[in-house]
């Protein structure tokens, strides 16, 4: 099974990580970090590695971030690129990781793909219906 780190500004990982398990049930091989307030970006690479490490089990990572270009994204790129077996995907939401968390056997590639679709595709807005017939 690949695993999962999920790092974001703030506490936002620890919350999708408890939500996803609220619907999905517990999770293994799944870790989530914060990157807080004051903390450097060579210190989150560490914190990255040490996740990645407990969480691979030969299969690979998939590191999912929250924003393209953010601390969180660098850290997991710059450890992505000195490590093999570990890919990163921007833009996490909660329907991503409800379509990547029962994908993890599949290829890391393939997951990385599977983590994009889900999480645009949980991507919506709600359309007025434009017949009277709601009354």
């Amino acid at each position: 099974m690949i695993g999962v780190v999920i790092v974001t500004h703030g506490s936002l990982a620890d919350v999708l990580l408890d939500t996803a398990e609220l619907i999905a049930g517990k999770q293994e091989q799944v870790r989530a970090l914060a990157f807080a307030p004051g903390e450097d970006v060579a210190t989150l690479q560490l914190r990255i590695r040490e996740a990645i490490r407990q969480v691979n089990k030969t299969q690979g990572v998939l590191v999912v971030v929250d924003l393209l270009g953010g601390s969180p994204y660098n850290a997991a790129a710059m450890v992505a690129m000195q490590q093999t077996g570990v890919e990163v995907v921007a833009g996490v939401n909660l329907p991503m990781l409800l379509e990547l968390l029962p994908a993890r056997s599949s290829e890391l590639e393939v997951l990385a793909e599977i983590a994009l679709k889900g999480g645009y595709d949980g991507i919506g807005k709600f359309v007025m219906p434009k017949s009277n017939s709601i009354k």
